[in-house]
């Protein structure tokens, strides 16, 4: 029952993840990774913001 539970979320939050791409609402992989790199660090970097997928494109 637990194993259902889990797998009823995760499946909801890659269906909201999806949803969010369809709208254009992103955030670049690589801006995730350097972010996600610098925990832990003296520069720790700020958490990445959400762009439109036309603002990727100017990137």
């Amino acid at each position: 029952m637990e194993s259902t539970k889990k797998n009823t979320k995760e499946w909801q939050q890659t269906l909201d993840a999806l949803e969010s791409v369809a709208k254009g609402k992103v955030i670049a992989a690589k801006e995730v990774h350097e972010w996600l790199n610098s925990w832990g660090t003296d520069n720790e970097l700020e958490v990445p913001k959400l762009k439109t997928s036309t603002d990727m494109l100017k990137d």
